[in-house]
C-alpha cells in the first residue's frame, strides 16, 4: 500500500527532474550562442581602412569658396601724344609718382624706348601694375599733366576678364590636393604596411606637393590680378613734317651721298663673291676650248694648203 502510494510522487519528481534539465541544457545553449555571437563580434578583425578612418579625427568637408561679387581683372590702355621736347618729361614724371608710392601701390612690369633717325620723333612705353586707388590718383592728375606738356590723351581703352570660375576651380583643386597630403602624410607617420607601398606614397606625395604648389602659385597670381588693374601707357612725339623747308629732301639727298656709295660698292663685292667660283671655271674651260678649237683648225688649213700628188 505504502508502495502505491510513492510510486505516483517518485513519478512526479522525475518528471519535474527531466523538465529542470531540458529548461536547463535550453538556457545554457542559448546563452552560449548569444556568447559566441558577441565574441565573433568583439574578435572579429576590422579593415584597416575603417580603422584609420575611426581612429583620425573626423574633418569637416571642404567648403566652396563663395564670392559676394564677379572676380574681374582690369586692363587700362592710355595712348598719349606730347610735343618730343617734353615727352620725356612727362615719362619721369609718371615714373616718379609710381616711385614715390611704393611697390605696395605701384609696381614697374616693363619699359620700352624707340626713336627715329633724326630724333624728331620718339615714343615711351610703360606697363605698370596698380591698386584702384593709385589709379584713382593718377586719373585724377593726369590731364593737368598733359596740360602742362602740351600734350592730350589720344586713346583710351578699359577691358575686364572674369576669374570667378577660375578661382573658385582652382580653390577647390588646390583643397582636394591638400586633405589628399594629409591623407599621405599620415599613411607614411604610421608606417603601416609594405615598404612597397610607403615607397608609393611617398612618391605620391612628391606628386601631389608639386600640384599644390603650382595651384597655390596660380591661385595667387589670379587673385593679385583681381586686386590690382594693369596699366600701359603709350607715349607718342607730334610729328614735325609740316616744319620741314621744301629744301629738306635735297639736304637729305646730300646726306646719303656717301652711304649710297658705300651701298652700290657693297653689291658689287656681293656679285663677285658670288660669281667667283663660275668665272675660275670658266677660264681653264675657255682656254681649252680655245686651244682645241685652234689646233683643229689648223689641220684643216694644212689640208687645204696641201697639193694633190703628182701623176
Amino acid at each position: 500500500m505504502k508502495l502505491m502510494l510513492a510510486a505516483p510522487v517518485l513519478l512526479a519528481l522525475f518528471c519535474l527532474t527531466a523538465c529542470d534539465a531540458k529548461y536547463s541544457q535550453h538556457s545554457t545553449s542559448g546563452s552560449g550562442g548569444i556568447m559566441a555571437g558577441n565574441d565573433q563580434a568583439a574578435f572579429e578583425p576590422v579593415p584597416e581602412e575603417m580603422a584609420a578612418a575611426d581612429a583620425a579625427p573626423s574633418e569637416p568637408a571642404p567648403a566652396a569658396p563663395s564670392y559676394a561679387s564677379p572676380q574681374l581683372a582690369y586692363d587700362y590702355d592710355y595712348i598719349l601724344i606730347t610735343p618730343a621736347n617734353t615727352l620725356d618729361g612727362l615719362v619721369k614724371n609718371h615714373l616718379d609718382a609710381c616711385t614715390q608710392a611704393g611697390t605696395q601701390a605701384c609696381q614697374m612690369v616693363s619699359s620700352a624706348t624707340s626713336n627715329d633717325g633724326d630724333g624728331e620723333q620718339g615714343s615711351r612705353m610703360l606697363e605698370l601694375r596698380v591698386t584702384p586707388q593709385w589709379l584713382k590718383t593718377f586719373e585724377g592728375g593726369l590731364s593737368a599733366g598733359l596740360a602742362k606738356a602740351h600734350g592730350r590723351i589720344a586713346y583710351k581703352s578699359v577691358t575686364s576678364e572674369d576669374l570667378s570660375l577660375q578661382i573658385i576651380d582652382t580653390d577647390a583643386h588646390l583643397k582636394n590636393k591638400l586633405a589628399l597630403r594629409d591623407r599621405l602624410v599620415q599613411i607614411i607617420k604610421s608606417g603601416n604596411g609594405k615598404i612597397a607601398d610607403l615607397v608609393e606614397a611617398e612618391t605620391q606625395l612628391s606628386q601631389v606637393q608639386g600640384d599644390i604648389d603650382a595651384a597655390q602659385s596660380s591661385l595667387a597670381a589670379m587673385k593679385k590680378r583681381v586686386a590690382t588693374i594693369h596699366l600701359k601707357l603709350a607715349y607718342h612725339s607730334e610729328g614735325a613734317m609740316a616744319s620741314r623747308s621744301a629744301f629738306a629732301p635735297v639736304s637729305e639727298a646730300f646726306q646719303n651721298i656717301f652711304s649710297n656709295i658705300m651701298q652700290t660698292i657693297a653689291m658689287i663685292i656681293n656679285l663677285l663673291s658670288f660669281n667667283l667660283p663660275l668665272i675660275l671655271l670658266a677660264i681653264p674651260a675657255f682656254w681649252f676650248g680655245r686651244k682645241w678649237w685652234l689646233k683643229r683648225r689648223q689641220i684643216k688649213i694644212a689640208k687645204t694648203e696641201t697639193p694633190p700628188p703628182s701623176e
